[in-house]
């Protein structure tokens, strides 16, 4: 006899993560290592463990921002901009996912999409409220700056 959370991910209603019993502790730590071989360089090794991750709980905002800002590392950028669309549909306030999908639109020559996100990475409460504290919201200027020649923006 098929247990409930089986048929709960069968159809739709519960995350291939919970269906395997992986604890939110488990998770995390997985999730670590992928962001440790990542600042590391080793990207494929990252992309692995995130896709894994992605695979496990795929509306998690984190991982799809992972997958992201590795793909658009490695120049995947038709996959990093898929994983970025689907970190902000889960999460429209994910600072790493605005600075990277703004990033992304530079890249493609979308300036007015670059400047839209790093001018929303900006806005947020959280960056308002302490902009020195967050090297997105620094990156985010920084860029923005030499999107639009506005160089009093990187003393902000």
């Amino acid at each position: 006899m098929p247990n409930t959370l089986d048929e709960d991910w069968v159809e739709g209603r519960a995350s291939l993560g919970a269906a395997a019993g992986w604890t939110a502790e488990e998770i995390r730590l997985v999730a670590d290592l992928g962001y440790a071989l990542a600042d590391y360089g080793r990207n494929e090794e990252a992309l692995t463990i995130f896709e894994g991750l992605a695979a496990l709980a795929p509306a998690t905002a984190y991982f799809q921002s992972a997958l992201g800002a590795l793909l658009l590392r490695m120049g995947d950028l038709e996959g990093a901009e898929t994983h970025l669309l689907a970190a902000l549909e889960a999460d429209p306030h994910d600072m790493c996912a605005l600075l990277n999908r703004g990033e992304l639109n530079m890249q493609r020559q979308r300036r007015d999409l670059a400047i839209k996100d790093f001018a929303t990475l900006l806005s947020l409460p959280e960056v308002a409220a302490n902009p020195e504290g967050s090297a997105y919201a620094t990156r985010s200027r920084a860029l923005l700056a030499m999107l639009t020649g506005d160089m009093a923006l990187i003393a902000e």
